[in-house]
């Protein structure tokens, strides 16, 4: 029963990525279609895919990592001037904080599991 509640987090992280993915191919949502040009783009970029695979290996309860990269990604999404002063745009973020929690749930299914032997 432990197992179910550390590994859940990670299975609704996954699931809902992918049906993100489905539902922006069935109703050919060129928006939604862009940002997961760029996640596949961001999913080479190493340094990115290792701090995800650290921050899914080293913190135990997953739930930290979420709800920090949730409130990461919306705090410079909802602050304009973040935007302007890292020259970022939202769909750029929105494709590092989903390239970072998949990687990460992925990383922290597979310590969880570990630890159960």
């Amino acid at each position: 029963m432990i197992f179910i509640k550390k590994i859940l987090p990670n299975l609704l992280v996954l699931s809902s990525i992918v049906m993100m993915f489905i539902v922006s191919q069935t109703s050919n949502n060129q928006e939604i279609q862009d940002i997961f040009r760029l996640i596949d783009d961001l999913a080479t970029n190493l340094i990115l895919v290792i701090v995800a695979i650290t921050l899914g290996l080293f913190v135990a309860q997953y739930l930290y990592v979420l709800v920090g990269l949730v409130a990461a990604m919306a705090l410079v999404v909802m602050v304009p001037a973040l935007n302007t002063a890292l020259n970022l745009s939202v769909d750029y973020v929105l494709a590092c904080g989903l390239v970072c929690l998949g990687f990460s749930a992925v990383s922290n299914i597979y310590a969880n599991y570990r630890g159960i032997e």
